[in-house]
């Protein structure tokens, strides 16, 4: 039976509905008001506009600079590689004298974070008996306003989402206080603690809606970037964003903890500023000074004059440069089934194992000194980022330059790749003098045919779990800086008074 219209109760009104669903979800309510809040002062429109600008104009210029660099390398590249196949007939080590140069590419994200690129040089020559630095750094061409430090998109991340996050939570317990609401709420048995999931929720959103469209910006630019292969420009974009959201969560979090404990919102304001001040300002510069004081690395000058003293006399502690390398040429005829028969050999077969003899004994040389300044660069870059267990920014800007493969570890990885391949061109070529060169001994003389041969050089990137073995350190302190945060934030929360 049908039930009768006058019996049924009225239908709820829009108004009552809403009532009923703040009613029915406490913690949603709460996020809304935070948001609302937010939404309606003028000043976070201001800030996060004039950031969302900033962050757009950083990307377009690290963007523009790269692609700039990318098109110089590569014409730079394909111009060495003309001259190294178009050059004269020659013998085929005074060709390895004349040798060749090598470019690094441009990381795939580089435009986000350049890192020490600008100043480490992008160039290197490969020749035989040396081993040489990169050279061509782009800030040797800056201009002195450079000495200010240039635009990037990880600044801007790095030092003002941080500010931004201050000014949008600094008054978010302090100013509840401060105009009684705080009392209500607790007179109306609102847990403290589902304020500060709420006050959390509406704090995150409101930056995210900065944060989400400058993210879809950068994805649009990765995509029209043509650096290198795509699969590691979006695994390294996504571990760089994980690890900025992972920073904006300690400052939102650390926000949320001053602005609880502090007695006033001026106080939690200042506290704020004086740390973003310490962890952005000075702990880095700190670092870098403490990580040179405590272990310091010789210098390039140093090292290579300490290579070029073993080249001449040998090893220190080590036989001298005639007696190893007799003792590697004595090996390399035992090896190819020449030994005791050194009269009866080609001129040009026994000088080219000669050469391979002495390539030997340059490797050994110059791995030994290299390797000793390269353990020395380890050492001081692990003393500065153990700086990110004091500052969040200095383990931020380890890993936004390791992600976007700017760093010193990225640099050396290059370097070392660039050294294998002057070995094997060296080393073919020196084969090819004592295979070929016969009775004609060092008046062999070879051409475009051999030139065309020598190996190319493609260099692959390292892997992000590469780089994240590398950098445990930082992702620890990062990761420990975000419970610390939230554990604080919810331990002040609990014991906060509200008058």
């Amino acid at each position: 039976m049908t039930e009768p219209a006058s019996s049924r109760p009225p239908p709820a009104r829009p108004s009552e509905e809403r009532a009923s669903s703040r009613r029915a979800s406490p913690l949603g309510a709460i996020v809304r008001k935070e948001v609302l809040e937010i939404a309606r002062d003028g000043r976070f429109r201001l800030v996060a506009l004039s950031s969302l600008g900033l962050l757009v104009v950083a990307l377009g210029f690290g963007l523009r600079q790269a692609r700039a660099v990318h098109a110089e390398r590569e014409a730079a590249e394909h111009g060495a590689e003309e001259h190294w196949k178009s050059q004269d007939d020659k013998n085929p080590h005074v060709a390895a004298h004349y040798g060749t140069h090598v470019f690094k590419p441009a990381g795939a994200i580089s435009f986000l974070d350049p890192g020490i690129e600008p100043f480490v040089g992008s160039s290197i020559k490969l020749e035989a008996h040396r081993r040489n630095d990169l050279t061509a750094a782009s800030s040797l061409d800056s201009t002195g306003l450079s000495r200010f430090g240039g635009l990037s998109v990880a600044g801007v991340l790095a030092l003002l989402v941080p500010l931004l996050a201050i000014a949008l939570g600094f008054a978010a317990w302090s100013g509840e206080r401060e105009r009684g609401t705080l009392r209500q709420l607790a007179s109306l048995g609102v847990p403290t603690r589902l304020l500060l999931a709420g006050k959390a929720l509406g704090l995150g959103l409101s930056l995210a809606a900065f944060l989400v469209p400058s993210a879809l910006v950068v994805g649009l630019a990765a995509t029209t970037w043509g650096g290198t292969s795509g699969a590691i420009s979006w695994g390294r974009l996504g571990g760089m964003g994980a690890a900025y959201a992972v920073y904006f969560g300690v400052f939102l979090a650390l926000t949320l903890a001053v602005s609880a404990r502090a007695r006033s919102s001026r106080g939690a304001l200042v506290g704020l500023l004086g740390f973003w001040v310490t962890a952005a300002l000075v702990a880095p510069r700190a670092a870098s000074d403490a990580a040179a004081l405590v272990a310091p690395a010789p210098t390039h000058a140093a090292t290579a004059a300490a290579v070029a003293e073993s080249l001449a006399n040998g090893l220190p502690g080590g036989p001298p440069r005639e007696d190893r390398v007799g003792t590697i040429t004595e090996k390399l005829l035992e090896e190819q089934g020449f030994a005791g028969a050194e009269t009866l050999m080609d001129a040009s077969l026994l000088g080219g194992i000669e050469l391979q003899a002495e390539a030997a004994f340059e490797s050994e040389v110059i791995d030994h000194h290299f390797d000793r300044w390269a353990d020395a660069v380890d050492r001081q870059e692990r003393w500065a980022e153990a700086f990110g267990l004091l500052s969040p920014v200095v383990a931020i800007r380890t890993l936004s330059r390791a992600f976007a493969g700017t760093d010193v570890a990225h640099h050396r990885h290059f370097a070392d790749a660039a050294e294998a391949h002057r070995r094997r061109l060296v080393d073919g070529l020196n084969r090819a003098f004592a295979e070929k060169g016969g009775s004609k001994a060092w008046d062999y003389r070879a051409g475009r045919e051999l030139w065309e041969k020598a190996p190319p050089f493609v260099y692959e990137p390292p892997s992000v779990g590469w780089l994240l073995d590398r950098h445990r350190m930082s992702l620890g302190a990062l990761a420990g800086w975000l419970v610390l945060t939230i554990v604080a934030a919810w331990r002040t929360a609990a014991r906060m008074q509200v008058v």
